[in-house]
Formats: C-alpha cells, structure tokens, sequence
C-alpha cells in the first residue's frame, strides 16, 4: 500500500490523501414520495419533512370537511374549498393539486354560489316573482341564517334560513299589495327554491372535494 501524502508543513496526511466517507443509506422511513406524492424521486428527506407532507394533506382534508359543513350555517363552503386547494397547491408547487384542478374547483364554486343565489329567490316551475319578493327572499334568507345560528350548535341556521326566505318573500309580496294567499304561496315558492338551492349546492361540494382527493391520489 502506497504512504499516505504527508503535508510538507505539518506532517499530517494531506486532505486529498483523507478518503471521504460514504453517503448514508436513504432508510424507508425518511423516503419522501416527490411530486405531491408522485413516486419515481430517490431522494432523502428529513422525518420533519415527511411529518410536514402529511400534515398538508391533513389540513386540506380538515379544510374540505369544515367547507361541506359551513354550509349548513349559511356561509360560502365551496370558497373555502377552492381556497384550501389552492393555497396547498401553492406551497406543493402545483404538483399534485395542479392549476387544472385548481380551475376546475374554482368553476364549480362559482356555479354553487349562483345556483343557490338564483335558486333562493324562486322555485323553479314558479312563475318568477318581482325583484322586490326576491330581494325579501334573499335578504329573508341570510337574516334568519344568522337568527338561527345558535340554535342547536349552528345547524339552527338552515332553519332560520328557510323561515326567513319564506317571511321575507310574504312581506315583500304583501307590500307589493297582493292578497294573503298570493304572499303565502310566494313564501313557498321561495322556501323551496332555497331548500333546492342548499341541496345543489351541498352536492356540489361533495363533488369538489371528491376533485381533490382524486389529485391527491393520482
């Protein structure tokens, strides 16, 4: 075996002469899948990262879970969807929830939020009423949401918000001069636009966040 290179100053072995130890093996436990996910990446990553991955993918479950349930208490759950998917989608690089995702989501929110807006002031198969019962169906409708959100843990505010479309729709339909039983049936029609509404748009958040595990998993 060859001497060492011995440093002229010194006398100590020179650094090239220093042979370098090998890099640590990748354990399974520190393997993070790359891409969102996506497998092919040999790379190493620290536990904190894999513990941080997981916990994204917690959070916007967690997120998605409490946007389905806002809707009953009246409040925009297919925005808090969309919203989640996008700032997760950010902090990932758009790698497993990409832009497509992030559009398609943000498409059917919007189609929720105008479907219950349209829905809440009339039936469909009603005729269509004045914008004045609709404006009383829809300022009816958030006034009894927030009425009625303290009432049995928050889940009081689809209630109220089926009263208060039909007591808004009523009242304006009666300042408008018409009879009792023309109030009454516009209060109705009013009712179950809103309850028609509340079930699109709960179906449609469903389907949004069934979108995002879809990418979590492709």
């Amino acid at each position: 075996m060859a001497p060492a290179a011995v440093c002229p100053v010194r006398g100590l072995p020179s650094r090239a002469a220093v042979p370098k130890r090998p890099a640590p093996a990748c354990r399974p436990e520190h393997r993070l899948l790359a891409a969102g996910g996506r497998p092919g990446q040999p790379d190493c990553v620290e536990p904190l990262a894999d513990f941080l991955h997981a916990a994204g993918i917690a959070l916007l479950l967690a997120a998605c879970l409490a946007g389905v349930l806002s809707l009953l208490f009246g409040l925009p759950g297919t925005a808090v969807i969309a919203l989640a998917a996008l700032v997760y989608g950010w902090a990932t690089g758009f790698t497993a929830v990409t832009l497509g995702t992030i559009g398609w989501l943000v498409a059917l929110a919007v189609a929720a939020e105008a479907i219950e807006f349209a829905a809440g002031a009339f039936a469909p198969g009603e005729q269509r009423p004045s914008r004045r019962v609709a404006t009383g169906a829809i300022v009816g409708s958030m006034v009894g949401a927030l009425a009625g959100a303290p009432l049995l843990f928050g889940l009081g505010a689809l209630g109220g918000a089926l009263a208060g479309a039909f007591a808004g729709a009523s009242l304006a339909a009666t300042a408008e001069g018409q009879s009792a039983g023309q109030a009454a049936r516009a209060g109705l029609a009013a009712m179950r636009g809103r309850l028609l509404g509340f079930l699109v748009k709960s179906a449609i958040a469903v389907v949004m966040v069934l979108v995002v595990v879809a990418a979590l998993l492709s």
